[in-house]
Order: structure tokens, then C-alpha cells, then sequence
């Protein structure tokens, strides 16, 4: 599944909000909501919903596996 990796680090995968970061910063912290994590496994996380098909802004934390998606995803254009 392709997904356009744009915005991954720059929104939290949490709320969905824009969290401007240099590529110096290696550490995700969300004013918004407080989420903190590394930014690669924040951007991993918005990856993955894209893949799934849920917009980043409406993303939640979790640890479901992806199995068991029956919907298959829009592809990125």
C-alpha cells in the first residue's frame, strides 16, 4: 500500500494536531494532548492509519494490530 509519507512527524497521531518540528528534533511532544514519543514511531503510527484509510486527524493511540481490516484503503494519488 502506497501512503505519501508528507506531515507524518509534523502531526501528532494522536489529535491530529500540527506540532512544527526541525529535523533536529528527534522527540514528538504534542502541546495539544500531551502525546510524547519518538518522532519516527509517531510518524509510523500516522503511516499507518493512512494505510488503513483513517485521516491522521481523527487517529487515535492504540496498539490494535492492523488484522482484521476489512475496508481496503484508498491509495495515495
Amino acid at each position: 500500500i502506497a501512503v505519501n509519507p508528507k506531515g507524518t512527524t509534523q502531526n501528532c497521531s494522536n489529535c491530529g494536531q500540527k506540532v512544527p518540528k526541525t529535523l533536529q528534533d528527534r522527540w514528538h511532544s504534542c502541546p495539544h494532548c500531551g502525546l510524547e514519543l519518538d518522532r519516527d514511531h509517531n510518524a509510523a503510527i500516522n503511516i499507518k492509519y493512512l494505510a488503513v484509510g483513517h485521516s491522521v486527524n481523527k487517529a487515535q493511540v492504540t496498539s490494535d494490530a492492523i488484522a482484521g481490516v476489512t475496508e481496503k484503503p484508498a491509495l495515495y494519488a
